[in-house]
């Protein structure tokens, strides 16, 4: 596979810490060989454009033409018959590992029949969905609630390998200061910050699965964050967030006051269990460094599947002189001595879908959540879907309830990926890039006199 931006966008990136890649069932077949950027050639000064990343080069003229799924609601093609060949093999996949809805349903009701492999290709969605045209007649599930969303995945994959001019990966460069940026949700934000090249549900689909997570990270931080007291907001978030923002006014003060700008401490942003957010190009993090133009920012990217460059060396990228990306191949509670002290005022956590609630990720996230709630620092979490979100959370109550704050109440996230990615092995299972939020942090305990 050629070493582009397709898989990051392709992909779906459930966040992992010490969990093998097959366990959450919702990968692609990205999943595993996906190529590894550290290092890209940066020109901030520039509109950034990845679309020489996206498009396929033509060997030549006489090259076959590949099918584009470009049109809302046009033709889709089989799986099966792509002209891609990672899309055949995911169908190959599919046949191979996923199981019949139908017999999957009879045999939960007891039924001795043989639960048999997806063999037929839905023909409004092009997915192999059913293992016969008897079976795709009866799953009335799929037709209404399934079907469309599996429709939408196929055209938007296939337009990604369609050879076309990807124009909606034209991002934008540093903002004006006079203009301002509505953090609302992706269509005013689009619009405010001027992505000009967005101009359809699909092309947004594309952006927002790259820019999901600076995005999110951007939106808790913000002066104009959707998350508010009358959205979500608690009374002990809106003092952790109050602190991050003054170190920020700090940082804009001190373009301006030479003494000031000799004491400016950068602001820390921690993303734990990361994994895919940790290979995306850098110039997608630059799109977080503009939205806060007077802060030097250092991102850790901690976790066990963190790999920043292919030798494994690289462990700092220096992208601007106020944009750093630092990567750490542990666990946080084992690295830890890498980063103290903490400073509410300065450094904030987030981790994207880490599966908390996951049997087999319970233990393993446990020492890092202790380490965490001593920090007092503002701690941000994303799920996948509903149940993964409140998983999550009642696995945090139930082994740290009385040591927790809630900073931001369990909510859809404004800036989720667009994209719905599915289960290879049951077409019915889904899940979408940073669906839902809520924050919490270590609770601070106030000082009593008695009377």
């Amino acid at each position: 596979m050629p070493q582009r931006l397709i898989p990051f966008v392709a992909r779906h990136a459930t966040q992992r810490v010490g969990i093998p890649l097959s366990r959450t069932g919702c990968l692609s077949i990205f999943e595993r060989r996906l190529p590894i950027l550290s290092t890209w050639p940066i020109q901030p000064s520039r509109s950034i454009s990845l679309k020489s990343l996206i498009t396929p080069k033509i060997k030549s003229k006489k090259s076959t033409p590949f099918y584009s799924g470009n049109e809302e609601g046009g033709k889709v093609m089989p799986l099966s018959k792509s002209p891609s060949k990672e899309i055949r093999e995911k169908a190959a996949l599919i046949k191979t590992h996923g199981t019949c809805p139908i017999c999957a349903d009879q045999a939960a009701e007891g039924s001795t029949l043989e639960v048999k492999h997806p063999e037929f290709e839905c023909p409004e969605c092009g997915y192999p969905t059913h293992c016969s045209e008897e079976h795709w007649n009866q799953d009335k599930k799929h037709h209404t609630e399934a079907c469309h969303h599996l429709r939408t995945a196929n055209q938007d994959e296939h337009d990604l390998r369609s050879g076309r001019q990807m124009t909606e990966f034209e991002f934008p460069s540093a903002q004006l200061p006079e203009m301002v940026v509505n953090m609302s949700s992706w269509d005013t934000f689009f619009y405010t910050r001027q992505f000009r090249t967005v101009g359809s549900a699909q092309a947004m689909r594309h952006v927002s699965k790259l820019l999901t997570y600076p995005i999110t990270i951007a939106a808790a931080l913000h002066a104009l964050s959707p998350f508010t007291l009358s959205t979500g907001l608690t009374a002990e978030g809106l003092k952790s967030i109050t602190a991050l923002r003054a170190t920020m006014k700090e940082h804009e003060m001190a373009q301006s006051d030479k003494q000031m700008a000799s004491h400016v401490r950068p602001l820390r942003l921690f993303i734990l269990g990361a994994r895919a957010e940790a290979m995306l190009p850098p110039h997608i993090f630059l799109q977080l460094s503009y939205l806060f133009p007077h802060s030097p920012l250092h991102i850790y990217f901690i976790g066990p599947e963190c790999i920043p460059s292919p030798d494994q060396s690289q462990t700092t990228v220096s992208v601007t002189p106020k944009l750093v990306l630092k990567f750490y191949k542990d666990l946080f509670h084992e690295a830890i001595w890498n980063f103290t002290p903490f400073d509410p005022y300065t450094d904030a956590f987030f981790m994207f879908s880490p599966g908390l609630g996951h049997p087999l990720g319970r233990p393993i996230w446990s020492p890092t959540i202790s380490k965490l709630l001593e920090t007092k620092c503002s701690v941000f979490a994303t799920g996948f879907h509903e149940d993964d979100l409140h998983r999550d959370i009642d696995v945090l109550s139930e082994d740290f309830g009385s040591e927790i704050d809630w900073l931001l109440e369990s909510q859809i996230n404004p800036f989720r990926s667009l994209k719905r990615d599915f289960s290879i092995r049951d077409l019915r299972e889904w899940a979408v890039a940073n669906w839902g939020i809520y924050a919490f942090r270590g609770k601070r305990y106030e000082v009593q006199h008695n009377s």
